[in-house]
């Protein structure tokens, strides 16, 4: 899968991702929500992220993206959160992610 990831995650994270072969992209340090935003379209990645404002669905229509993963896990640890990706990642393929908004939960996930 491609991912467009923002900077407020956790490197063992992105490691995780590039560990499983997936084509990983780092938001430039200091990017806006709206800068994040096009370039995921233009590049059409998943946008993977901590950042509520990412789920507001006004705001960032789902159907606009290749996805929009909002990890919401708190305390975010990395071998929390990289288990719930586990879990995500086994049971949805990359067409399932495609134009929905996932809310990523230490014990599953919400698609909207």
């Amino acid at each position: 899968m491609r991912f467009l990831v923002d900077e407020n995650v956790r490197k063992e994270v992105i490691d995780f991702l590039r560990s499983g072969d997936h084509d990983i992209l780092i938001a430039p340090s200091g990017s806006k929500d709206s800068q994040i935003a096009k370039i995921a379209k233009e590049t059409k990645r998943i946008i993977l992220t901590h950042d509520q404002h990412f789920a507001d669905i006004l705001v960032y229509p789902p159907e606009e993206y290749s996805g929009i993963i909002r990890i919401k896990i708190h305390p975010p640890t990395a071998p929390i959160i990289i288990s719930a990706l586990k879990d995500l990642l086994k049971k949805l393929a990359p067409h399932q992610l495609d134009k929905k908004l996932i809310i990523l939960e230490k014990n599953g996930f919400r698609i909207r």
